[in-house]
């Protein structure tokens, strides 16, 4: 009898996001940054200054996450974290330049892999994927929120 287990379509977004991960992780390992540092600097370039909080939300993370991460930033001196402005129990974490500069450099290499895991992908079906993509999720979340 056929396992369905591999059929359902939650293992297969899973054990994709999975090989993903595995591809962005090699792309960034010779720059000694893994994917989930590389989100988080991205998130502080875009937003700019942000609580340890709202990056936890932003990236879907759990705050001790969060925090193992930037604290390997922070060794790697690449975010700097400064008294927040309004809440003096939270920390506003920022990028530094030399975070700046890495982004700069890698973001050629994180392009490439991108360019990398679409090839041979007609656009019409990248569109539909993103678009299914979009819907399962809106729909995982609503089965979520009812309960």
């Amino acid at each position: 009898m056929e396992n369905k287990h591999n059929s359902l379509i939650g293992f297969l977004v899973y054990d994709a996001q999975r090989c993903i991960f595995r591809s962005l992780e090699t792309a960034l390992k010779p720059y000694d940054i893994t994917p989930g540092q590389w989100n988080l600097i991205n998130q502080l370039e875009r937003a700019g200054e942000l609580s340890q909080k709202e990056l936890a939300q932003i990236t879907r993370k759990e705050q001790a996450t969060i925090t193992r991460y930037l604290d390997t930033l922070e060794r790697k001196g690449l975010i700097v974290r400064n008294k927040h402005k309004s809440d003096r129990r939270a920390h506003a974490i920022s990028i530094t330049d030399k975070a700046r500069e890495l982004i700069r450099v890698v973001q050629p290499a994180t392009l490439d892999r991108a360019n990398q895991l679409i090839e041979g992908i007609d656009q019409h079906d990248l569109d539909t994927f993103v678009d299914v993509l979009a819907r399962l999720k809106a729909n995982a979340e609503h089965i979520v929120g009812g309960n």
